[in-house]
């Protein structure tokens, strides 16, 4: 019987695909790296999509953002929720060595993205105190105003994170 033969492939693989996918929920790996998904909108016209690339590196496209935030920045950090601590990078503005070109805290000369209307970028965490940091190391990347304490928007990096890339 044809029919039961393809429905029981059918079943076999679907639970298979099911196995492996709470397998990798359980463990904590991620089936985030190298697939675009939304970033969390919070306030204002803040919208687009993010593609964790690599370890260290992440693609943001069809970025729309007002450009109201006095003092917004991308930034990563390791703390539970969005905020500034001493554990939080700016990711937009990097020296060529791959550490951070300002604090996180410092609300005086840090330049302050502008406006996006479709636009496209690519960032790259941090190397501090001489460790290139990973996105296991984080657990957000969010636009944020540092100086209002507004988050435009978000992606959350699931506990755990590991690409089981070498």
């Amino acid at each position: 019987n044809l029919g039961a033969t393809s429905q029981s492939t059918t079943a076999a693989a679907s639970s298979t695909a099911a196995a492996t996918t709470t397998a990798a929920a359980s463990t904590g790996l991620s089936n985030i790296l190298g697939k675009r998904t939304n970033l969390t909108h919070r306030a204002h016209e803040s919208y687009g999509y993010v593609q964790l690339v690599s370890d260290t590196e992440v693609k943001l496209t069809e970025l729309y953002y007002d450009g109201a935030g006095p003092k917004t920045n991308w930034i990563v950090g390791s703390a539970d929720e969005v905020s500034v601590d001493s554990n939080t990078y700016i990711l937009d503005t990097l020296q060529p060595d791959g550490q951070p070109l300002y604090d996180a805290t410092n609300l005086t000369t840090v330049p302050s993205v502008s406006a996006y209307k479709g636009d496209s970028l690519t960032l790259r965490l941090p190397v501090v105190n001489g460790k290139q940091l990973t996105f296991s190391d984080i657990k957000w990347i969010a636009l944020y105003c540092r100086q209002v304490k507004m988050n435009f928007m978000d992606v959350r990096i699931p506990d755990g994170f590991s690409s089981n890339r070498k």
